[in-house]
């Protein structure tokens, strides 16, 4: 019974999703609005200091002289501040959607009272914004890119594949990369109740409710493989939020069944070689 209560319930969750990105496209990459400064500038500050700490894990300790590259860094560029304060050189912020075009001026002066970060490098060239629909790396971000972070955004990338390949055209060799992937159910409450919701179902019935940023479903092991493809080398994978045994053993479809699914969120970390 709970198994088919849980395969109801998430299609419903699923119909709502669609229709609610119907209805108001994707504006809230955060659980709070960007006018609740405090918790936007804490946000940023645990984001910011978790990349590092991903980075320092994998052996890269510095960021003196790099230029780093965020993929999907959300409603504002604050990370991208507190990253330059920690020695990178320039910082580009690589989104499909324009959602840090609009920041209120109290966030950034907000920021800056909290921690030591230099707002000129938001006009001065060291920070760069792109929002493109296409999400076409090669077209606008220019090439020598030595660090490449992301945060809970590739799971929402339709082609995993173009994207890696993208980041491989623009990145020097042994760049590196650091990024996080939420791999649980988005919607609230099912994703507490049932976080592996969306792996029950078969990809027929999944795409009847696709939509552009629908979590791709992809585990661990597509990611690895995207970037083998592409040359990269000493890839790690990492759990970061694993699921109780309880959770794990609900019935998910058969095509995702041994693939790791007590995995909710992990981090992979690349060289490009």
């Amino acid at each position: 019974m709970t198994n088919a209560f849980f395969y109801i319930v998430g299609i419903a969750f699923l119909a709502l999703a669609r229709l609610k990105h119907f209805i108001s496209g994707y504006s809230t990459p955060k659980p709070f609005s960007l006018h609740q400064v405090d918790k936007c500038i804490e946000y940023d500050v645990t984001i910011a200091n978790r990349f590092l700490q991903n980075l320092e894990k994998y052996g890269v300790s510095d960021l003196s002289g790099k230029r780093v590259l965020e993929l999907g860094p959300g409603s504002d560029l604050g990370i991208g501040l507190i990253l330059i304060s920690k020695g990178a050189s320039s910082y580009v912020a690589f989104d499909r959607h324009d959602l840090a075009a609009d920041v209120p001026p109290a966030f950034y002066d907000r920021l800056s009272r909290r921690i030591p970060v230099d707002l000129a490098a938001l006009s001065d060239g060291r920070i760069t914004y792109i929002a493109r629909e296409d999400f076409d790396l090669t077209a606008t971000v220019q090439n020598g890119i030595d660090i490449v972070l992301s945060n809970a955004a590739f799971e929402h990338f339709g082609d995993v594949d173009a994207t890696v390949e993208g980041i491989t055209r623009i990145s020097r060799p042994g760049a590196n990369v650091a990024i996080e992937i939420d791999m649980q159910t988005h919607s609230r409450w099912i994703r507490d109740a049932d976080p592996n919701n969306i792996y029950r179902y078969p990809d027929w019935l999944y795409r009847m409710f696709s939509y552009p940023g629908q979590p791709n479903r992809l585990r661990p092991d597509n990611y690895r493989c995207a970037f083998e493809r592409r040359g990269w080398t000493n890839i790690t994978l990492q759990p970061a939020n694993r699921l109780s045994a309880q959770l794990s053993s609900r019935t998910v479809h058969s095509s995702f069944r041994n693939s790791q699914l007590d995995w909710l969120s992990f981090v992979l970390c690349a060289t490009k070689g």
